[in-house]
Parts: C-alpha cells; sequence; structure tokens
C-alpha cells in the first residue's frame, strides 16, 4: 500500500496509462502543428537496409520514446488492445473493414483542421513477437506508417521503453 492507501499496482497502472497517453498526445500535436505549419524535411532513412521512408514534398518523421516502470508484456496488452486506441490517441473507430488475428482493417475520424477530411483509412499489423504495431494510414489528411515498438530496458523486466517512430507524408494537402 501507498501512504495514499491505494495499492502499487493501481498506482503502477495509472502511471503507465498516463505515459503512453502523453507520447501519444505528444506525436498528435506535433503532427498537427507540422501539417498547419506546412513543415517539409529531407528523405528519411533508417535501419540497417537503409529503407526510404519518404514519399511526397512535405513529409515528416516523428520519433518519441518513453520508458516506464511496466513489465514489457504488461505495456504490450494495453498497446495491442486495438479497442482501446481512443482511450491514447485521438480517434474515433467509424467502421472496422477487415479483422483478423493480427491485421485489422478500419476507418477513422482522427483530429484534423477545418479545410482537411478528417476521415482515414488505417491497417494495423500486429506483431507480438516482436512486440510491435505497424499502423499504415493510406487515406486521409495525413498519410503514413506508424511503428510502435516495446524494448525491455537494460536487465530490469519492470522498465519498458515505448518507442514511435512516424513516417508523415502530408503532401496532398500542401499548395
Amino acid at each position: 500500500m501507498t501512504k495514499s492507501g491505494k495499492s502499487l499496482s493501481t498506482e503502477t497502472g495509472k502511471y503507465r496509462k498516463s505515459a503512453i497517453c502523453l507520447v501519444s498526445i505528444t506525436i498528435a500535436v506535433t503532427l498537427i502543428f507540422s501539417t498547419l505549419m506546412g513543415i517539409s524535411t529531407a528523405v528519411t532513412t533508417s535501419g540497417a537496409n537503409n529503407l526510404v521512408y519518404a514519399q511526397g514534398k512535405s513529409t515528416d518523421t516523428i520519433n518519441a520514446s518513453k520508458i516506464v516502470n511496466a513489465s514489457k508484456d504488461d505495456v504490450w496488452k494495453i498497446i495491442s488492445d486495438l479497442d482501446s486506441n481512443p482511450n491514447y490517441w485521438p480517434i474515433t473507430v467509424v467502421d472496422i473493414i477487415n479483422d483478423s488475428n493480427s491485421r485489422v482493417e478500419r476507418e477513422v475520424t482522427v483530429p484534423a483542421p477545418p479545410f482537411m477530411d478528417n476521415k482515414a483509412l488505417q491497417i494495423i499489423e500486429i506483431n507480438p513477437e516482436q512486440y510491435k504495431v505497424i499502423e499504415n494510414q493510406t487515406q486521409g489528411a495525413v498519410t503514413g506508417v506508424k511503428t510502435i515498438s516495446l524494448y525491455q530496458v537494460g536487465g530490469d523486466a519492470n522498465k519498458t521503453e515505448i518507442n514511435i517512430l512516424w513516417y508523415l507524408d502530408s503532401s496532398i494537402y500542401q499548395a
């Protein structure tokens, strides 16, 4: 028990959810701001294969990480539960088009400025072996691929790094 009389697991659960929510909101605000400002970057390469992700004249890369005091399995239960996405991401699920064990295709509404369409199409792959959720937004105000990956920090089974790498293409709405 903590001084407030709450169990430690309740306090830890609240901390995990707030950390995931904070990372999500930071990314969403960055996305909206960069879209409105028309910020563009050069071609982005990543990884050992130097894969090229930039597709348009207005491409952004967001790479955010947060270390939380929770096991990788506990955090995985939260991020792989796609039905709970609206609790952490500013989206509303409109329609599930296709749903299999590891792949979901859905239509969602996302935050967008008044002059942009806020409907988006997402294809999401869940990879529990690698602790990754890969979301490909193929239609909407901003398209791109967001990958959420989990990593155990050092030898501590109760510390997990949440990494969100998001390759965005907002060029379809640039003048």
